[in-house]
């Protein structure tokens, strides 16, 4: 048991952390050249990328790929 969680809390744990911040920036940036999206629509997305970061980004990007279709 040690092992894993001391593979989490190292080495995965900050390739995890890398990743979950690169597809968060990735959201915010998309979210700001995105000129479909009005203003206020804009500082939801932000907001709601901000507070809930994993599952803001994941329903963005899922949502804006469906809309692009």
């Amino acid at each position: 048991m040690y092992l894993i969680t001391s593979a989490f809390g190292g080495t995965l744990g900050l390739i995890f952390l890398t990743l979950w911040g690169l597809f968060s920036l990735y959201a915010l940036i998309s979210v700001l050249r995105n000129h479909n999206i009005s203003g206020g629509g804009k500082m939801l997305w932000i907001i709601t990328i901000i507070v809930i970061p994993i599952f803001g980004s994941l329903i963005y990007v899922f949502w804006h790929n469906i809309r692009a279709i």
